[in-house]
């Protein structure tokens, strides 16, 4: 009988993972799985987890091929906005909760847009944090991967190798042209920070080998070009676990702005207790649980035992 296991993926639950003080907020059950469950550590971020995930081969790089994942062209580049905070020496790298909407997204992308004709690139809005940059030939600088990035100081993530140079200095000059952008004066009236640059990342390689899951379920903005990379059968909308299949992976993201108590709770009757029970069956042999920017635990029937429901 093929070895049946469950991996739960938990986006941005490092916020209560990792801080020991929100982590008392957790259930009970989910207390004692942290206990009993064997610990692995592991800081990479939700992108990298889940290209570990589709291919346990792909190279842990300091950049991704988020581009071609973003159906990019073989020319693309990730242009994300974001915004960047002097602090004595430093500055800051920030992309997260900009509270920037699409089509605010877009008049930015128009206002930036001259700086690229020179080179024949274009900017493209997918999505309000998400923009691709289309070039006339392949970029063979090196860049890093903004995940794990924020609040950091950009002093070590910043382009190297062939023409490095030229994308310091059009970087600089993205944000001189934003410096006095109206568009972020009107931001900075309104009480918003203002997105005074670009962060160039994702022409990582794709790899070459994946790895297919009988089921995928849940929602992530690389998914379903994963699960079709790798030929895995993909069910968007799965509320809960019933059902133990050979290889079986679900993304359950945490969602910061909504109530912790009801999201945890969810996530113990949903999943963790139905999957402890099939455990305890021996229906099914093993339970991930994935916490990118922290670590995933592995339960057992064996240790599923010590779990009391």
């Amino acid at each position: 009988m093929a070895k049946t296991s469950l991996s739960l993926v938990l986006p941005d639950y490092a916020v209560l993972f990792g801080n020991e003080l929100n982590r008392a907020m957790l259930p009970q059950l989910m207390k004692t799985v942290i206990a009993k469950a064997a610990f692995t550590h592991d800081s990479s971020g939700a992108y990298q987890q889940l290209m570990q995930l589709f291919s346990p081969d792909a190279p842990h790089n300091a950049d991704l091929p988020m581009a071609a994942l973003r159906q990019g062209s073989v020319n693309s580049l990730c242009a994300d906005p974001c915004y960047l905070h002097p602090d004595r020496d430093k500055l800051l790298f920030f992309y997260r909760d900009l509270d920037l909407g699409v089509e605010e997204a877009n008049a930015f992308a128009h206002y930036l847009q001259p700086l690229f004709d020179e080179f024949g690139g274009r900017l493209q809005v997918q999505t309000a944090d998400q923009w691709l940059l289309q070039l006339a030939e392949p970029v063979m600088t090196q860049f890093s991967a903004k995940e794990g990035l924020h609040g950091q100081t950009v002093t070590d993530f910043l382009p190297t190798g062939d023409n490095a140079k030229n994308w310091l200095r059009l970087w600089n000059e993205i944000q001189m042209l934003l410096f006095e952008c109206p568009l972020n004066q009107a931001r900075e009236a309104a009480g918003k920070v203002p997105i005074n640059s670009l962060w160039f990342w994702g022409n990582g390689v794709l790899p070459q080998s994946w790895q297919s899951w009988s089921l995928v379920s849940g929602h992530h903005d690389t998914l379903q070009t994963l699960v079709s990379l790798s030929h895995s059968s993909y069910q968007p909308i799965m509320e809960h676990f019933n059902k133990a299949s050979d290889k079986q992976l679900h993304i359950e993201p945490f969602y910061v702005d909504k109530d912790w108590q009801t999201q945890l709770e969810g996530l113990s009757a949903n999943w963790l207790i139905p999957a402890i029970k099939a455990l305890k069956k021996w229906q099914l042999k093993e339970l991930n649980l994935i916490v990118p920017e922290w670590g995933s635990y592995r339960l057992t029937p064996f240790s599923a035992w010590r779990c009391c429901l």
